[in-house]
Formats: C-alpha cells, sequence, structure tokens
C-alpha cells in the first residue's frame, strides 16, 4: 500500500474539518415521539477535509501524481493532527488553485477513512 508524500507544507490548521459519517446510525421517529435508534454499522470512518497552503509547483506535482497513481486505491495517510496513520481514499480530485504569487498552490483534500484498523 502506497504512503502519501511528505510535502514541505502541512495542512492549514484553520477550516480542517473531522467528522464521522451521517450512515453509521439510523435515527427514526417511534410513534410516542420518541427516537428509535439504528445502529446500522460496527465501523464509523472519519472523512477529512483540508487545506494545504502554499504547496511549491513540485509538491503539487507529486500530490497530481501521487493521486493519479492511488485516486481508486486505499493509501496510508498520516494525520499530523493526532500523529496516526489512517488507511484512507480520496472522495474528491484534488482542488488546486494558485496563491497570490505565481508559483505557490493552495490545494484543497478531502479523505475518508477506509478501515477501522490505523
Amino acid at each position: 500500500m502506497a504512503d502519501f508524500p511528505t510535502l514541505s507544507s502541512s495542512p492549514n490548521v484553520e477550516g480542517f474539518v473531522e467528522e464521522l459519517s451521517d450512515e453509521a446510525v439510523q435515527i427514526a421517529s417511534m410513534a410516542s415521539g420518541h427516537p428509535l435508534v439504528n445502529k446500522l454499522f460496527t465501523f464509523d470512518p472519519k472523512t477529512w477535509k483540508f487545506t494545504l497552503d502554499c504547496v511549491s509547483q513540485i509538491d503539487k506535482s507529486a500530490v497530481i501524481a501521487f493521486y493519479e497513481a492511488n485516486k481508486d486505491v486505499p493509501f496510508n495517510w498520516l494525520n499530523g493532527q493526532d500523529s496516526v496513520t489512517y488507511e484512507v481514499i480520496f472522495m474528491s480530485k484534488p482542488a488546486c488553485q494558485l496563491e497570490d504569487c505565481r508559483d505557490l498552490w493552495r490545494i484543497n483534500l478531502t479523505l475518508r477513512q477506509n478501515s477501522p484498523v490505523v
């Protein structure tokens, strides 16, 4: 399994999102009005959305090449917020846009946990 490339920039703390899925538990309403909670899955995957700021052209190329090679398979990603390596998949393609200068990029990524094993 491939490892996400090590880049010279790290995710921006502002806007870093970690959320659990909405699919692990189904909530319905009983006739009495009390909620009926039905656990559907034992594994509740996390999704991370974050931005890499001030990414060099070399690092941008590495991210895009990695995406092209691994867009349809799980890979290892080190979450710098909790120092845990997760098995994840890409939920969307990397969104790249130029920063205020010509040679630095902003890259938005969305990754989802693929396995409960960390």
